[in-house]
């Protein structure tokens, strides 16, 4: 695998492919793909990762994303700038920037979604986000968590009927991008839990961002 990376003052940049998890469990995992990797900047970044992080802090892995999204990890260089990360990140002080390309015409040049989202009561691999009690079978209201995801259209294919936007959120939860499009009757191309008919195309969701004060 060719791992595309970036670096700053603060952290390591690198663009995750899609289809594969973020971080250790069941599967191979794109920090599984760095530490394997052959080429030497790479190799001499885990090696300045280890001298601070171990496995368990995921050699300084801040942020996850979806199997199924694409583009930007990041890895802090020291623990305090994950630390600072962290401390940012719990007082909602991060604001996350993705591109989303979605079926059909969106209307809207703008839109804020702010439905609860909490987890699938039976299904773990599925969020919930609550528009009516209907649904109440399926959670734990007591669990449901607000959060809101802001949308502003960016460009509008005619002949594909796609619609790229620009996504950015500051509270989150998981799948919550994937979650309140569908919601909305906007599925993101290549979705394949939110949409009763999936798409054998990956996921159009692109990781591009991160803004907070250091």
């Amino acid at each position: 695998m060719k791992i595309t990376r970036y670096e700053d003052k603060y952290f390591y940049y690198f663009r995750k492919p899609c289809g594969i998890p973020s971080t250790f469990g069941d599967q191979k995992c794109f920090l599984d793909y760095l530490i394997e990797s052959d080429d030497q900047d790479i190799q001499a970044i885990i090696l300045a990762q280890k001298e601070f992080f171990s496995q368990q802090d995921e050699y300084g892995l801040v942020n996850r994303l979806d199997n199924d999204t694409t583009w930007l990890l990041y890895m802090a260089k020291t623990p305090l700038f994950k630390y600072k990360y962290k401390q940012a990140q719990a007082g909602w002080k991060i604001k996350k920037y993705y591109i989303a390309d979605v079926y059909w015409k969106f209307e809207n040049k703008t839109q804020k979604i702010s439905y609860p989202i909490t987890h699938h009561k039976y299904s773990k691999d599925r969020m919930v986000v609550f528009l009516d009690t209907k649904q109440t079978g399926k959670i734990d209201q007591k669990k449901l968590k607000d959060v809101e995801t802001d949308v502003k259209l960016l460009y509008y294919d005619p002949e594909k009927n796609i619609s790229t936007l620009w996504v950015q959120i500051s509270k989150w939860m998981r799948h919550q991008i994937r979650a309140h499009l569908s919601s909305i009757w906007f599925p993101i191309v290549g979705e394949k839990i939110y949409i009763k008919k999936p798409s054998t195309e990956n996921l159009h969701l692109y990781s591009i961002g991160v803004e907070f004060d250091m």
